[in-house]
């Protein structure tokens, strides 16, 4: 294992509004450098996740129907690669290998430096809205319904999950973007579904956001995530997924759905190596606990969940929910990448041919 994590330089270019980071960088410490001077590039909702592996999967998170994914955003990369050369890349400078760090992960090289787009930012209206488990089913619905004509300001995440109290529950998790004054207004159908059982909606500055969920998933508990594109939300899936949720076998276990489209949409897929531009569903199974004494039941859970929603799955695969080595399959791999696979392959056998950099969601060299 090569440790980056006290390469923790990070320089703000607001001139340009660009920001210059190093691969120990996470993004509450990439936010914080550029917050200071009113901007932001697309990250990830956890601040304590590192800007490399979000940045070289794609990267989603709270504004990609605003600004696209973290790697739509990345302007050039400082690379080491298998030989030990140092080279950069970008649009100018071995473009090549440029296109597959956008997407294709780890799998060309180590990353030293990340430059990235900056984009003004303030405040958001950012929160949950909470509902009783027998409104399941007509919120997740009506997630369906309202997401795809929502503004691009809006993000929302649905969710299925335990409140502290012990209680399963219903939620949507919001970040509006644009201008605070018509905030109201935009989330204005949210609240009207139906009166939350909690409406923790409000202005927050971005930080606050970044790290809302921060506490949902600590360092040192045990996970096991599961992921899919779907076809489509129909009401079967949803009753699916409803019943799944409701087997769950620790209360910090969540099942997620991610709308995007917006930005990330208007890229081509074979523009950069991350492909599903598609506006679509993307379900995450979140297993989390504490004991790995109780890892068993937990990974069996997830794994249920994930065959149970097959009939509904795109076969289309995020790459940083891809989960564990041991547990990929060839072809779920091929499926992350899509029709950008064989290019991917032979950047590999360019720049990696002897697969070096393996132990990673893989793209094996032909060579």
């Amino acid at each position: 294992m090569i440790d980056l994590s006290l390469m923790k330089g990070v320089r703000v270019d607001p001139a340009n509004r660009t920001a210059r980071a190093e691969p120990g960088v996470t993004w509450g410490d990439l936010d914080r450098e550029t917050q200071a001077f009113g901007m932001i590039t697309p990250g990830g909702i956890i601040s304590t996740t590192g800007i490399a592996g979000l940045t070289l999967g794609g990267g989603v998170g709270w504004l990609v129907r605003k600004h696209g994914l973290t790697c739509d955003n990345l302007l050039s990369a400082d690379v080491v690669t298998a030989e030990g050369k140092l080279i950069t890349a970008s649009a100018t400078q071995n473009a090549d290998l440029f296109w597959g760090l956008r997407g294709g992960g780890g799998n060309f090289g180590i990353v030293t430096s990340f430059e990235y787009r900056l984009h003004p930012h303030g405040n958001v209206l950012g929160g949950m809205l909470l509902h009783p488990w027998d409104k399941a089913r007509d919120l997740l619905r009506f997630y369906r319904d309202f997401m795809p004509s929502a503004p691009e300001d809006l993000g929302v995440y649905a969710g299925l999950l335990t409140a502290p109290d012990g209680q399963p529950v219903a939620g949507l998790i919001v970040c509006y973007s644009g201008p605070l004054e018509k905030g109201d207004e935009v989330i204005r159908p949210l609240r009207e579904f139906s009166p939350p059982m909690a409406d923790l909606v409000g202005e927050i500055p971005h930080l606050a956001m970044q790290t809302m969920l921060d506490g949902a998933f600590p360092a040192g508990n045990q996970n096991y995530w599961k992921s899919t594109f779907l076809t489509e939300l129909s009401d079967k899936a949803i009753d699916i997924l409803i019943d799944c949720a409701s087997r769950v076998t620790s209360p910090l276990s969540a099942v997620v759905l991610e709308y995007y489209g917006g930005a990330s949409s208007r890229v081509g897929e074979t523009e950069t190596a991350f492909p599903h531009r598609r506006a679509q569903y993307d379900l995450g199974i979140l297993a989390q606990w504490a004991s790995p004494a109780e890892s068993e039941q937990h990974v069996k859970w997830a794994r249920d969940t994930f065959d149970a929603i097959q009939q509904f799955s795109s076969g289309n695969y995020l790459f940083n929910f891809l989960g564990l080595p041991d547990d990929q399959k060839i072809d779920q791999v091929r499926a992350a990448f899509g029709q950008n696979y064989p290019r991917l392959v032979e950047l590999k056998n360019k720049y990696d041919p002897t697969n070096f950099f393996r132990l990673n969601p893989n793209i094996k060299p032909t060579v």
